[in-house]
């Protein structure tokens, strides 16, 4: 009884620190951890948190993008990594807000990453069109302003990752959640690189 307690309980604790943005592989060959998310928007000032958003006014060439950077660590050996921004209202699009990379191929040094995407709502009805381009230009921090009624709900960055030997995830549903509003405008657009 007490080994199924303390198994029960380090199962508790692994789902525990895969929601607070870190993970490690069973078997010892890898671990990682979530250390920042940023969107190319801040709600109403300059130190405003982040948030993303639909349809974006005063945005040129951008009304339906929002760009995200993901900042995590990584540890041992990764043959590959999967990282997605899945949905904490809905499941519909997570499929499409997610790209596999080669650990060989990640964007950092040191054991430090960051995966930047440019997430595409501009058909949000349909489910192909949602896409992901991972590292693309940089893009400046923009404030903007919203109304509070128009919040559609929140994304999370959720990794797996492919050790060769095993596998694991981690994910920011408890630490790292952005929220999502459905109507943006942009009032500033600020020097800060997302």
């Amino acid at each position: 009884m007490k080994k199924m307690m303390m198994a029960a309980a380090a199962i508790g604790l692994t789902g525990l620190l895969a929601g607070c943005g870190s993970g490690s592989a069973p078997d010892g060959s890898a671990r990682g951890e979530i250390t920042k998310v940023r969107t190319e928007y801040r709600l109403n000032n300059t130190s405003g948190k982040f948030v993303a958003c639909d349809n974006i006014a005063n945005n040129p060439g951008r009304a339906n993008l929002t760009q995200v950077a993901v900042d995590f660590d990584l540890a041992g050996t990764v043959q590959d990594i999967t990282i997605g921004l899945k949905g904490g209202n809905s499941t519909k699009y997570d499929n499409n807000f997610t790209t596999t990379v080669k650990g060989s191929e990640l964007p950092g040094t040191g054991g430090k990453y960051r995966i930047t995407f440019n997430a595409d709502s501009s058909a949000a009805d349909t489910l192909l069109p949602q896409s992901i381009i991972v590292t693309p230009a940089s893009v400046k921090v923009k404030v903007v302003t919203t109304n509070a009624n128009s919040r559609a709900g929140f994304f999370y960055p959720a990794f797996r990752v492919n050790t060769g030997s095993d596998t694991f995830t981690f994910s920011g549903i408890l630490s790292y959640t952005t929220d999502v509003y459905t109507n943006c405008t942009v009032t500033q657009t600020t020097d800060e690189d997302v």
